[in-house]
Order: structure tokens, then C-alpha cells, then sequence
């Protein structure tokens, strides 16, 4: 352990007596599973909407408007995650030369900590059963990407762990994504740079596998103990690169097992440019029955436009989309199930898929602005709220119209909007998260 840290199985196990559990519930294998998945069904008064700028809006749900503006003190600042309760919010400073991870206090709205992790903080994931929040790094310390792990109950550092890398001189981010598996006996993130799968024990806290997959692991779903990882596209990209979605059993987590590999059926516009084939995110459907995959290209234009369905038992294709919107990258699942909206980097139209008969069941256009990437739902329900980054608001969606009602100014210029959340998620575009397994 690195100075400072605290013994992780200690610091869970503090955790349970705070919650009056004892070691019996320790040794009995995932945590809190049922009470934690559940509290994510529910929403507060806020919807915080993080920004590049240093800076947390927070609107108020019951009147669609400001409600105060917190400084983080950092830059870059796109991603975060809230506690099961809600209470506390993790906001990664991404930007350069950025070290801290910035704690807010959600009930008194107010920042308590920063919390410094390494290089270029990218995104904070709380484990299933509250105990601790995990944070990436897009940059290196040393001969690695860091992943720093965070007791949620006093913000203390538990562990600190350095996935080797191997292409150390490689450009762009070394990592991007990181996600628990259901049990919580599992954290995947992937190094781009090596190509590869990191596993991190649940427990132990320690690396236990670095698994190759054939391009950039991107993004991480679970149904059970199965890994459905997206790879943006074969490295390197050449006439017939495709976006992959690899299946991986990770029963044995220091053997894991690639079981299966989906490619996505892209359009010819997308074919016809490289830089228009990149996979984004692929998710599982509130109730594990789908995967929907989204092909957002890569570079400055952005402009893929697919998706694709899949049965999620059998890994067969179910549907292809042309969404007519450019860069599409998120399926944000409502969490009634009924719909998807799926969100881009480069238009001003959120195509909104209806999961029972996999069609477009309707347009959201912005009509200006664009980059609308992220979408929270109110407390009911009824509303969605949808970040516009290039024209710094957040629009209001009426669920049962499909249609925008409101619009919130969030800074006068900047283009910074980035994510907006008030639930806690195990994944980001799927809210409503059971114990998929």
C-alpha cells in the first residue's frame, strides 16, 4: 500500500459496521446488492449538470431552473457519480495537469474535499455496495494508468493500483471507462494503449488479469459475471474495420474467457470513411433482454450514425438503425423501459428508440447548439433532461410527448456542458440497474 492508504478489507469492513453488518455478511460474497440496485430507481429535487469550466449547475426539478452554481476549483470536469443515497457527488478533473477528484456535499450543496488521485482523474464509479468509489486516470504516473479507490464513508484513499502499460509512448488517453460487475466482485477498465482488459478484484484490490482484445476497449456492460465490452474498431483501422462488441466470461476472474465477438452492420456512409467507424457504448436494456450499440465515429466530424440491437441470450442481431443523427455514442435507457434516447457528439437530434418494436418513435431536435450527449430523468419519470454542450443548456423533455418544454441556460458561452445525473448508475445510460445476472 502506498502512504496514507488504508487496508482495503479493513475500510469495507468499517463501512458494514456503519451499517450495522457484521463479518458475516463480509464472508457471505456481494454486499448490500438488493438494497443498493434499488436505491437507484429513485431521483432527487436536483439534476446537477457538470461542466469543463470548473463548475456544477444545479437545477431544481421542481421548476426547471437554476438553483445554484458550485466551483469545483478544477478544469475538465465531465463525469462523475453519486452514492446509492445520493448524498455525495464525484466529479473527475479531467483537464490538463489536473491530479483531484472534487467531492460535493449534495444535500447543503456545497464542495467538502478534493481528493488528489494522479494524472488526469477521468471516471469516478461507485462500487455496488456504497463502500467505495472507483477513479480511472486518462494519463500516466510511472510506467501506468492509475485506478484509485475511495471509501465513500470518510474520502480516505483505500488503495491505489497501477495497471502496468506496456506502449508507454502511445498518444491519446491510456484509459476511458471503468465499471463493477453486478456482485461487485469486479472492476474492468481497458487500456487502450496495450489493447487490453484490466480486472481488478473486488476484494483484494489488486489486478488479477490483463486480458488483449482486438482494438480499443472502450466501455463495460455486465449481465452476471459476463463482460460485454466495446471495442471502438480493430486496430489499426483498414478497409473493413468494424465496431466490436466482445463477450467475456469472467467466472475465473484471473482466466477470463472471450466467448463471443458481435460486429456492427454499419451503413455505407460510414464505411466509405474510416474515421467514421468507431463503436461508442454498448448497454444492456433495463431488463437484460438487449444490447444496444452505438457506432460514433472518431475524429473531429463525428458522424456515425448506427446502432445496433441485440438479443442479449442468444447474441443474435435483432435490429439496424440509420438514427439520422451524427456521432451518435449513448442509449440512455427512460427508466420505465419503454424507450432509449439515444444521444451524439455532433448534431442537434436525439432519435428516441422504442424497445418493444425497435423503431424511431420519434425526433428530439434541439434545433441549435449540439453535442447532446447525456440525459437524467426526473424523480416520476415523466421528464428527461438533456445536455446541449455546444449551446451551454440543458432542454427539457416531456416523457409522454417526446417533445422539449424548457430550456435552462447554464453559462453564457463556453461550450462546457458535459454530463447531467442524479442517480446513481452502475453503468451511466442505464439508471434503473437490477442485479442483471
Amino acid at each position: 500500500m502506498n502512504p496514507g492508504e488504508k487496508d482495503p478489507a479493513h475500510a469495507r469492513r468499517d463501512f458494514l459496521k456503519l451499517l450495522g453488518l457484521g463479518a458475516a455478511t463480509l464472508a457471505a460474497g456481494p454486499l448490500l446488492r438488493a438494497p443498493a440496485f434499488a436505491a437507484s430507481a429513485g431521483a432527487g429535487q436536483h439534476v446537477f449538470g457538470l461542466r469543463s469550466d470548473g463548475k456544477v449547475v444545479v437545477i431544481d426539478t421542481g421548476n426547471d431552473s437554476l438553483a445554484k452554481v458550485i466551483e469545483t476549483g478544477g478544469k475538465g470536469g465531465n463525469l462523475g457519480s453519486l452514492t446509492q443515497d445520493g448524498s455525495r457527488l464525484f466529479v473527475a478533473n479531467n483537464g490538463p495537469a489536473q491530479r483531484a477528484l472534487t467531492v460535493i456535499d449534495t444535500q447543503t450543496l456545497e464542495k467538502v474535499a478534493d481528493i488528489e488521485t494522479g494524472n488526469r482523474p477521468k471516471h469516478p464509479v461507485v462500487s455496488p455496495d456504497g463502500a467505495l468509489v472507483a477513479v480511472n486516470h486518462s494519463q500516466l504516473d510511472g510506467g501506468g494508468f492509475r485506478v484509485v479507490f475511495i471509501s465513500t464513508k470518510d474520502l480516505k484513499i483505500v488503495k491505489t493500483v497501477d495497471v502496468p502499460v506496456e506502449k508507454t509512448d502511445a498518444p491519446g488517453d491510456f484509459s476511458m471507462h471503468g465499471s463493477w460487475s453486478p456482485d461487485g466482485k469486479l472492476f474492468a477498465v481497458g487500456s487502450y494503449a496495450d489493447n487490453k482488459v484490466a480486472l481488478i478484484d473486488g476484494e483484494t484490490l489488486a489486478v488479477v488479469a490483463l486480458t488483449p482484445v482486438p482494438g480499443n476497449p472502450h466501455y463495460f456492460d455486465w449481465f452476471g459475471r459476463e463482460a460485454w465490452v466495446t471495442v471502438e474498431a480493430g486496430e489499426p483501422k483498414e478497409a473493413g474495420s468494424l465496431p466490436l462488441v466482445v463477450v467475456m466470461d469472467t467466472k475465473d476472474a484471473a482466466a477470463p474467457k472471450i466467448i463471443d465477438r458481435l460486429t456492427m452492420d454499419l451503413e455505407g456512409s460510414e464505411t466509405a470513411d474510416l474515421a467514421r467507424v468507431e463503436g461508442h457504448h454498448a448497454i444492456l436494456s433495463n431488463d437484460g433482454a438487449l444490447v444496444i450499440a452505438c457506432n460514433r465515429g472518431s475524429g473531429k466530424a463525428l458522424e456515425g450514425v448506427s446502432v445496433d440491437v441485440y438479443s442479449r441470450a442468444d447474441r443474435k442481431p435483432k435490429a439496424h438503425l440509420d438514427t439520422g443523427a451524427k456521432g451518435v455514442g449513448h442509449a440512455y435507457c427512460s427508466p420505465d423501459g419503454r424507450y432509449a434516447l439515444l444521444t451524439q457528439y455532433n448534431d442537434t437530434k436525439v432519435p428516441v428508440l422504442d424497445l418493444a418494436n425497435l423503431k424511431i418513435a420519434a425526433v428530439i431536435d434541439a434545433g441549435k447548439g449540439g453535442h447532446m450527449g447525456h440525459v437524467a430523468f426526473s424523480a416520476d419519470g415523466h421528464k428527461a433532461y438533456i445536455n446541449n454542450r455546444k449551446a451551454d443548456e440543458v432542454v427539457v423533455v416531456d416523457m409522454g410527448t417526446l417533445a422539449i418544454v424548457g430550456r435552462i441556460q447554464t453559462a453564457p458561452a463556453g461550450e462546457g456542458q458535459g454530463m447531467v445525473l442524479n442517480r446513481y448508475y452502475n453503468v451511466f445510460e442505464r439508471v434503473v440497474n437490477p442485479n442483471l445476472d
